[in-house]
């Protein structure tokens, strides 16, 4: 739009501002009393031989009247908002207390049923962790114990198994290795417990496949945080402290290619994700391999 003729963007500005007075159910003389504007001035603006823009007073005093944004108004722009109103309507920060995001999550995860989940985990993926790998996550995590995350698990592997779900998932190789390793915070675990784990994804990938799917993507070629995209509705990203909720459709579509380049650039597609974890739990050192 910022390459149209001066009479071009005449013609879009007459268009907008009628569409606004309609829209707000102005009349020419109303919406002369509240810009202080002439009415004849704004039958002016309103005429189709009107091939001239008004002053920046003038648009501006149009665009507050009518709850748009002069931008819009101007043709310099497809939001009838100004950018702070579209960052407040397009941005919502849920707090990760606890209790409330788990609140947040299944309400969302519900709302979504029957369109398509795509989900970057923090760690790994929640349905699919046994109750030894929540134990030690969640042993000193403030506010939730490990058995309401449990019954929550439970909850949302439920939903996985029901008819119409679509839940794609991307996790990072490297992640997966440092877990068979007991790197970091897995380091309390044991072998036998880390296989376990691998095993038990392995399991779920076969039973859950095709309407949840894991792949795996290599941190070298890509890096995402965590980030879960409820359908076309709305897409979470996960900081820590919040999530950073957006709701329009530009920041949805936006997150929604970022993981779809996840998938399309993926190592380890999902047919194959079983196998390669089966492969990756004969790697734990001090487990028995009779178990794989």
């Amino acid at each position: 739009m910022e390459n149209l003729a001066k009479s071009q963007r005449a013609t879009l500005f007459r268009e907008r501002l009628s569409e606004a007075m309609l829209a707000q159910a102005l009349n020419r003389t109303t919406l002369a009393q509240r810009t202080g504007v002439d009415r004849s001035t704004v039958s002016q603006l309103l005429s189709e031989y009107q091939v001239r823009l008004p002053s920046g007073h003038v648009v501006a005093e149009l665009a507050a009247a009518l709850n748009v944004s002069a931008d819009w108004l101007l043709g310099l722009s497809s939001h009838t908002l100004a950018p702070g109103e579209i960052l407040r309507e397009s941005l919502e920060v849920a707090p990760a207390r606890p209790a409330l995001a788990d609140e947040n999550i299944d309400r969302w995860l519900q709302e979504s049923v029957g369109t398509k989940i795509r989900n970057v985990p923090t760690t790994l993926p929640e349905f699919m962790k046994m109750d030894t790998v929540i134990e030690l996550e969640y042993a000193t995590y403030p506010g939730k114990s490990p058995e309401q995350v449990m019954a929550s698990n439970e909850i949302r592997l439920r939903l996985n198994r029901i008819t119409g779900m679509d839940h794609e998932l991307a996790l990072s190789q490297q992640s997966l290795v440092d877990f068979a390793n007991r790197s970091g915070l897995w380091a309390a675990l044991s072998p036998e417990q880390v296989q376990a784990q691998l095993l038990r994804m392995a399991d779920l990938c076969e039973e859950l496949y095709p309407s949840t799917r894991l792949h795996l993507f290599d941190l070298r070629r890509h890096y995402s945080a965590p980030v879960t995209v409820f359908g076309q509705r709305r897409a979470v990203i996960y900081v820590g402290s919040a999530y950073f909720v957006f709701n329009t459709r530009e920041h949805v579509e936006t997150l929604t290619r970022h993981f779809d380049q996840l998938v399309r650039d993926a190592s380890v597609l999902s047919h194959e994700t079983a196998t390669w974890l089966r492969r990756l739990a004969k790697t734990v050192d001090g487990a028995p391999h009779n178990r794989v």
